[in-house]
């Protein structure tokens, strides 16, 4: 990062560090805050007494909510604003938090992962979109790369505080975040340019001056002027834009691969790594997650997003077959590499990619559907791994599992093969 580009950055870091990282923080704890407890739930010392099957659907249903979500969160931030939708992630989270903290219900905690589960599709749907227009170019990138980062720092919270505090304690902590999120973003500004589509000029004037000062008003001008062009135009629908050049088998090989981002093993590892790897084994995990997702966004370029893809997904079966060694041997060394090899090449490769292949797939009237698509594509799989680990688990042996996540990423990696390349096309356009 060049000086200026520092110098920049230091001065965003209160309006967007804090906002999109806290967003995306409660989206992770969103996800696997009962890790640390779903061994505790189905034991007779529960508060909440369940069965290991009510504990999957508990554990699982978070995915629905967040498939809901995925899809309809970005039309909404284009009729009510960025802002005002992540606000509404911080009232569903709140709401979740408390129900799980005043309850010791079964079905009380089911509705509180439903409302997580909003939390999870709509805080990474949303918050991309916030950063992006109130961040400078020069550093855009780089803030908007790290939100995967922030997700598995919520993660690693709930593995290390989980085990550490009684069950009150550990959801008192966990409901502090989305506290502070109000704290923080209720002094955020809405973007410029959601004020200036919805034709208040002058207040998107104000705030771009007040954010980047007035040498970035003349951005907002043409945006508006490109956007009353398209709007001049006839659409077509989404479906005659599928039918044009090859887009309809991208965004086959779209969904494929972003199912294959949770049914390769990546949801339920997280969701039961402290139960059937160990708290530490959970932390350290984590924090693999965390610096290979940080490195993640400066390997994709000089690599190329195909190549990195493939790789990774044929990185993955092989760590994932180790695993199921590992479950069969139960040699210490098997977990080690073949767990922290799958969370490195998956964090670099499949989870970076995923993220950025609908905007250089698409032209711009397909990417918010391809990329509102994907999302509900990865939460539905999501809950479908997630619910079927502990069925695998009970009928055939916990290393089927691992068979079959081997199996779905070389699927994943023979469907990858038939993307373009599209890094290079991303350079040339900028």
């Amino acid at each position: 990062m060049s000086k200026e580009a520092y110098q920049t950055f230091r001065s965003w870091e209160t309006c967007t560090a804090l906002t999109g990282c806290l967003s995306m923080v409660m989206a992770g704890m969103a996800m696997n805050w009962p890790s640390p407890l779903t061994a505790w739930y189905s034991s007779k010392d529960s508060e909440v007494p369940m069965t290991e099957h009510e504990v999957s659907w508990m554990v699982s249903i978070s995915a629905i909510g967040a498939g809901v979500a995925s899809i309809p969160c970005g039309m909404l931030a284009d009729i009510f604003g960025r802002k005002t939708i992540l606000l509404a992630m911080g009232i569903f989270s709140v709401v979740s938090w408390l129900l799980i903290l005043m309850t010791r219900s079964i079905w009380a905690l089911y509705v509180a992962q439903v409302l997580g589960g909003l939390v999870l599709g709509g805080a990474p749907s949303v918050a991309p979109i916030y950063i992006s227009e109130i961040s400078p170019p020069n550093i855009r990138g780089a803030i908007v790369g790290q939100l995967n980062t922030m997700f598995f720092v919520g993660q690693l919270l709930t593995y290390v505080i989980g085990p550490l505090l009684s069950y009150t304690n550990y959801i008192k902590v966990c409901f502090s975040i989305p506290i502070l999120f109000f704290i923080f973003f209720g002094f955020a500004p809405e973007t410029p340019y959601y004020l200036m589509s919805k034709g208040r000029d002058e207040e998107a004037k104000d705030c771009m001056t007040k954010l980047r000062g007035k040498d970035s008003v003349a951005e907002l001008e043409i945006s508006k002027k490109e956007s009353h062009e398209k709007e001049s135009m006839d659409k077509p629908s989404i479906w005659e834009v599928l039918k044009t050049n090859d887009y309809m088998k991208r965004m086959i090989c779209l969904q494929v691969i972003s199912c294959v981002a949770t049914l390769n093993g990546s949801s339920s590892m997280s969701v039961y790594a402290v139960e059937f790897m160990g708290q530490w084994v959970a932390v350290v995990m984590s924090i693999v997650f965390i610096v290979s997702a940080f490195f993640a966004s400066f390997l994709a370029d000089p690599i190329g997003r195909k190549p990195l893809l493939v790789s990774s997904l044929i990185g993955s079966a092989i760590c994932t077959s180790v695993l199921a060694a590992y479950f069969i041997c139960h040699e210490k060394i098997l977990l080690y590499i073949g767990l922290f090899g799958f969370c490195f090449i998956v964090s670099v490769g499949l989870n970076h990619c995923t993220m950025t292949l609908p905007s250089e797939l698409f032209p711009t009237s397909l990417r918010a559907f391809a990329n509102g698509l994907s999302q509900f594509s990865t939460n539905i799989c999501s809950f479908i791994c997630v619910k079927i680990f502990v069925n695998i688990n009970e009928t055939l042996g916990i290393q089927y599992n691992f068979f079959l996540y081997t199996v779905i990423c070389l699927v994943g990696a023979a469907v990858s093969y038939l993307l373009p390349e599209t890094a290079k096309s991303v350079i040339s356009a900028s």
